[in-house]
């Protein structure tokens, strides 16, 4: 508790030392390895490589404790900040199965779809984003972005939506009606 008390006064290097003696007495202590983690991204000015030694701390709490949705999700963010959807989707989904109410992991789930180029498999996620949190508006927006993109996709796609279907092949059947009349 002191560590946590100290790291909300910002006291970034104190907490970090009371974290680190926590996790040198008891180095698979369910919960360490994600505040040490934390701790490390949530410094102003980090070290360059703080991001790489986050994810260490991350990865191992995962071994302590495979269901730990905040683990997963940080290790999904730090994927789509370095452009790795894959890695982020599937960090994003295992968030969503861990924790149904984890809102965040539902949009960052959906963004990272359609930064791939996915926007149909954006739609589920980002439904369900807004219907938790119908009033954020940037889930109204991602949801927008990804109907646009699919609807665009699927126009590119030269698949004609059935009403462009029916008016071409009523202009197919009033050309051969002329042309029937033409020849006669």
């Amino acid at each position: 508790m002191n560590a946590e008390a100290l790291e909300l006064q910002s006291k970034w290097d104190e907490a970090e030392k009371e974290y680190q003696v926590i996790q040198d007495r008891d180095p698979n202590l369910p919960g360490i390895h994600f505040r040490l983690g934390r701790l490390l991204l949530s410094r102003p000015n980090p070290p360059a490589d703080a991001s790489e030694k986050a994810k260490e701390h991350f990865k191992k709490e995962l071994e302590i404790d495979p269901h730990n949705a905040g683990a997963e999700y940080i290790l999904g963010e730090l994927a789509r900040q370095e452009s790795q959807w894959d890695e982020a989707i599937k960090r994003f989904t295992k968030v969503t199965k861990l924790d149904a109410g984890f809102t965040d992991a539902f949009l960052s789930l959906g963004m990272s779809f359609v930064a791939q180029g996915k926007p149909v498999d954006a739609i589920a996620p980002l439904e369900t984003y807004v219907k938790l949190q119908p009033g954020n508006p940037a889930g109204h927006y991602q949801l927008a972005m990804a109907y646009s993109r699919a609807a665009a996709r699927k126009m590119r796609s030269g698949k004609p939506h059935s009403s462009a279907r029916r008016q071409r092949k009523s202009r197919v059947k009033k050309l051969r009606m002329l042309r029937s009349l033409q020849v006669q």
